[in-house]
């Protein structure tokens, strides 16, 4: 008796699991849509999960880790709702003194010290690797294959269009062969880690020019780069790849402790307006025939490494459209 009815249970057990295996469920449905949306309306975040999952891990997770575990849900609520609480306090105090409210000295230092944004703390780009081979702008030359006519010609590029006037380099070409140089190998970029707010990886952007990486030949990675508004350049927005062909250090001669931390890139042309393909789902973009051979950036407009997959001999680079 007991074998058959374990027998039946086994059997409703089964014809449950099999009544409920379906796929009709949202994640599954907007699989759907997404073939006629991408082309209409490019990438689609507005689908992503990451909005939903970083308030639950500040305000649901963090709250946990803060409890003492036994009856925490009291406690999660009663955390958020007084950080939230002080946090519209600060912001309305914030807005009264700069409506010109009379507010105490007291009141303005503690604004003052307190933050009532929440955000990553900065973090810098490194650079490393230093090669001992070069100190000046001959060596920066030789090393890299480059005239130094063409060299000064993009930092004197560089410099009109991102340095306001007193922090100009110097433009007369003697001047600014004189200055010293280091040529670097390595960058280290920050970047936030998935669903994070304070966690950190590290991309390491390798520059080596002719030297052999690891008995593999040189190496020179392709990184993103900001280059202007995130309505350009369709569906990377704001961000284009790059190809890195130097990173480099140059001191001004007024100011022993200026220095430009700077790199040397070769950028590329989107092709279809950076329009996402019907083929792949990615954008192509191709080598430019015109490119210089010398364009100076900051290293901080350098946002992390980009991957890009070549498409056949003699065609273009597909990229992914994030970093």
């Amino acid at each position: 008796m007991r074998d058959a009815e374990r027998e039946e249970e086994s059997e409703r057990c089964m014809d449950l699991i099999f009544c409920e295996s379906h796929f009709n469920f949202i994640k599954i449905h907007l699989l759907s849509h997404f073939c006629d949306h991408i082309p209409q309306f490019g990438n689609i975040p507005m689908y992503s999960t990451e909005f939903g999952e970083l308030p639950h891990k500040t305000q649901i997770k963090a709250g946990w880790q803060q409890s003492n575990k036994n009856e925490a849900s009291p406690q999660i609520v009663q955390r958020y709702s007084r950080q939230h609480g002080i946090r519209m306090r600060l912001l309305n105090l914030e807005s009264l003194r700069r409506c010109g409210a009379d507010l105490s000295p007291d009141v303005v230092e503690q604004l003052d010290t307190t933050s009532t944004t929440t955000g990553p703390g900065i973090r810098r780009r490194m650079l490393k690797g230093r090669r001992d081979d070069v100190s000046n702008m001959a060596d920066f030359s030789r090393v890299l294959g480059v005239s130094i006519q063409i060299i000064c010609r993009g930092l004197i590029r560089y410099s009109r269009h991102n340095l306001p006037p007193e922090r100009r380099l110097p433009e007369d070409p003697e001047i600014l062969e004189s200055l010293p140089v280091e040529l670097l190998t390595q960058l280290e970029i920050p970047v936030l880690a998935l669903q994070e707010t304070e966690i950190y990886d590290i991309h390491r952007a390798r520059c080596t020019g002719a030297l052999n990486f690891r008995n593999q030949g040189g190496r020179n990675d392709w990184v993103w780069v900001r280059a202007g508004t995130e309505d350009m350049y369709g569906a990377p927005r704001d961000r284009l790849p790059v190809k890195l062909v130097a990173l480099f250090k140059i001191r001004d001669y007024r100011c022993e402790d200026r220095v430009r931390r700077l790199a040397c890139v070769q950028f590329v042309s989107a092709v279809n307006s950076a329009r996402i393909s019907d083929v792949h789902s990615l954008v192509t973009v191709q080598m430019k025939e015109d490119a210089r051979e010398f364009t100076v950036v900051d290293i901080w407009r350098i946002l992390g490494l980009a991957h890009l997959i070549p498409e056949g001999i003699g065609a273009g680079l597909s990229i992914a459209v994030s970093i």
